[in-house]
């Protein structure tokens, strides 16, 4: 097998291994790597554009007319959740806990389109959910925080309105126009969108973690290890609730609600650790649970295709 093939073999199959060898890579050479963390929109951007390649415009519109399940998944993601970590936590480690709030609240991670998919769920449902929780986002993240700690945590709403419509909005509505003209030569191509948007997203995770890691020394205790060991299943639980708060839908979007919980904002989350809570050295820490979630990809792919081969087809 030629080697070009193996490389479109590994992208095509081993979507999760691509994302942890870039976070393995990002930490073990920050500063070989880090530099890529300046491309980061450039990254989004093809991620976004090559995976609107393969959406279809009828679904989006259809699960954004469905508003019971747009709030009930909002308020499970942006308001429950982060409570659910953050308080278990709180009594025994409280720079733990603020690490877990500071994740739980945060939206959708603005590449759950591509990785949808490769769980078996519904990629128009996920780029609905990363709009309308990345939306909300900067007006619960400080409601959130100003509850749980007594101190507010604005977020930057212009910025990031200008960034989900330059990384999403624009990527999407070209896409869209593509696909409109040349159908058939996008269909033809499908494969290979696919595996730009998942080398993309390799690089993206890639610098993302190397300049995190750049200059923040990732250290690691007994009462960190303690820590991670409750936040794993603790999490997976989480994800398992989610999974059942929207009974009328089908198996695969039931499945793409849990997995939008699970594979959170992980750039604003480390820019909400670095800027406000340094002191409590948040940001090694949102690091290593970036790593907790990833090693429960794995698991939630398994569980995925059990769920998915056992239930029957349920209409909308």
């Amino acid at each position: 097998m030629a080697w070009t093939d193996r490389i479109k073999n590994l992208l095509h199959n081993n979507q999760i291994m691509v994302v942890l060898l870039g976070i393995i890579l990002g930490l073990l050479f920050p500063n070989t790597f880090s530099p890529l963390n300046e491309y980061t929109t450039q990254l989004l951007i093809l991620v976004f554009f090559f995976s609107s390649l393969r959406l279809s415009l009828d679904e989006i519109i259809n699960y954004g007319k469905d508003w019971r399940l747009l709030f009930v998944t909002a308020f499970f993601m942006l308001i429950l959740m982060p409570f659910a970590l953050f308080l278990p936590v709180r009594p025994f480690a409280y720079d733990w806990s603020v690490a877990l709030l500071i994740m739980g609240a945060m939206p959708t991670g603005m590449t759950i389109a591509l990785v949808a998919e490769f769980f078996g769920g519904k990629t128009s449902l996920a780029l609905v959910i990363t709009a309308i929780t990345s939306l909300l986002a900067p007006i619960t993240v400080p409601v959130v925080t100003k509850i749980a700690l007594g101190q507010a945590v604005p977020i930057p709403m212009l910025q990031m309105f200008w960034s989900l419509f330059l990384t999403i909005v624009v990527p999407f509505m070209l896409a869209m126009v593509l696909k409109k003209r040349i159908p058939k030569r996008i269909e033809a191509h499908d494969a290979l969108w696919r595996n730009i948007s998942v080398a993309a997203f390799g690089l993206l995770i890639m610098g993302i973690t190397a300049a995190s890691a750049s200059g923040t020394p990732v250290t690691f205790s007994w009462r960190d290890a303690a820590v991670l060991a409750f936040t794993m299943p603790w999490l997976a639980v989480l994800i398992w609730a989610a999974y059942h708060i929207t009974p009328w839908r089908r198996a695969s979007e039931r499945m793409t609600v849990a997995l939008c919980m699970l594979y959170l904002n992980n750039t604003l989350a480390l820019y909400v650790a670095d800027k406000f809570f340094r002191d409590l050295n948040a940001t090694p820490k949102q690091i290593m649970l970036l790593m907790v979630v990833n090693a429960l990809l794995p698991g939630v792919k398994i569980a995925a295709a059990r769920i998915l081969r056992s239930s029957p087809v349920r209409r909308p």
